[in-house]
């Protein structure tokens, strides 16, 4: 072998050993989950569940149904913000409004707000008198223990509690990229949960998270972040750590778990997933390190079937760190499963180990640079710098001046 693979070999196994290492670190985090206090209050906080919703018609009913069948022990509200939707949603809200004297309804009428969610939940929490603040999806299930569970974890030194969100499986019919991507978001769920047992929170759910009014006060709101379409759950957790004494810590008891529907074509999956890493750019110093790592190392892996075969001495080393990882993979997946009881998922992971290895650091790059489709408009979080732009530019007026000149004559 040349110097230059052993180097090579060298620097992605002993990479492999790393990842399996952080990969361990988030699994003791798992274990520390159950250790989290729970507190049942003697006078139970005041609680405005926000929900924001833009054309929700389908499921938006089921979701309000289901959240005003909670068995909450103080006084509590729901306050849903109609985010310009254009279907029947102001319809259903009119409806259920009437009957209902614990929903409040909002409607927003401005155009093209810069991030539509946050801004969607700022009115919402503006417009709300309680305490402590809880965020949802409108397309979303809950149990009826869900806001009591969610809020007793909120302990005196706790300033943010955070749950999990899982997809449905509707039935076994269903392609297999809906499958891998099922599993796909339980892990990144699960690895959030690990982050915060180690108090570092790393990332969370906005269809699942609970904060007092003094913490959203206190880093007022989303801050600097305000106009980045995403993050209005990831970046909050992460200020909240890192700007404030208060804890974040993580809800690990069933009653906890939401459910949410997941996206429904694989060009929704694709857009989806572009938005998620679109605020890559601005996560933490730390954060931002592990996750170019972690695209680095995946970018190795992908090479590493290549060197192989032009190189056929390297094929037992790069299979033996190959299957390492792969099996380093499922062990974790596996105690990921066995900690929040979703073992039905299990038999997808190989294909989920091929899809992350591929879109992993294609997402979280592509993110950071193509723009995406959200709720019916055009978002692009990154911006290019001038010179790019200019060079771009450049080249799009020779392409078009080329193909007027090659143009057939009428």
């Amino acid at each position: 072998m040349t110097p230059t693979l052993i180097i090579f070999l060298l620097v992605i196994g002993i990479a492999t050993a790393i990842y399996s290492g952080v990969l361990g670190t988030f699994m003791i985090g798992l274990r520390r989950l159950p250790r989290n206090g729970r507190v049942s209050h003697e006078k139970w906080p005041t609680v405005s569940i926000i929900v924001p919703a833009r054309n929700e018609a389908e499921v938006l009913e089921l979701t309000l149904k289901s959240l005003l069948a909670q068995n909450y022990s103080g006084d509590w509200e729901i306050v849903v913000v109609d985010d310009r939707s254009t279907d029947s949603t102001p319809a259903i809200l009119a409806i259920l409004a009437q009957s209902e004297s614990r929903i409040k309804v909002l409607t927003i009428t401005e155009k093209n707000p810069p991030s539509p969610k946050k801004n969607a939940l700022a009115k919402g929490i503006a417009a709300s008198k309680s305490e402590i603040i809880v965020t949802t999806d409108a397309d979303c299930t809950y149990g009826s223990g869900w806001l009591q569970g969610m809020v007793s974890y909120m302990t005196e030194q706790v300033g943010v509690v955070a749950g999990l969100t899982i997809f449905d499986l509707p039935s076994d019919s269903v392609p297999i990229w809906q499958k891998v991507q099922w599993l796909d978001f339980f892990v990144q769920n699960f690895l959030a949960a690990g982050s915060m047992g180690l108090n570092h929170p790393a990332s969370c759910n906005g269809s699942n998270l609970a904060f007092r009014r003094e913490v959203y006060q206190k880093i007022s709101g989303w801050g600097n972040h305000a106009r980045i379409v995403s993050g209005d759950d990831v970046l909050f957790a992460q200020r909240v750590g890192l700007e404030t004494d208060w804890q974040v810590v993580f809800a690990p008891s069933p009653e906890t778990v939401v459910r949410s529907l997941p996206v429904e074509t694989f060009r929704e999956l694709m857009h989806q997933r572009l938005r998620w890493a679109s605020k890559g750019l601005t996560y933490r110093g730390s954060m931002l390190t592990f996750l170019f790592g972690i695209y680095a190392y995946y970018l190795c892996l992908i090479a590493s079937p290549f060197i192989a075969y032009f190189y056929p001495s390297s094929a037992p080393w790069i299979l033996g760190i190959l299957l390492g990882k792969t099996l380093v993979d499922f062990v974790v997946v596996r105690q990921g499963c066995a900690v929040f009881r979703q073992e039905r998922l299990l038999p997808y992971f190989m294909p989920f180990a091929l899809f992350q290895t591929f879109f992993v650091p294609y997402f979280g790059i592509a993110g950071l640079l193509l723009p995406y489709r959200w709720k019916g408009d055009w978002y692009r979080t990154a911006r290019l710098p001038r010179t790019m732009k200019r060079n771009i530019w450049r080249v799009r007026k020779f392409v078009r001046r080329h193909r007027h000149a090659e143009s057939p004559l009428p």
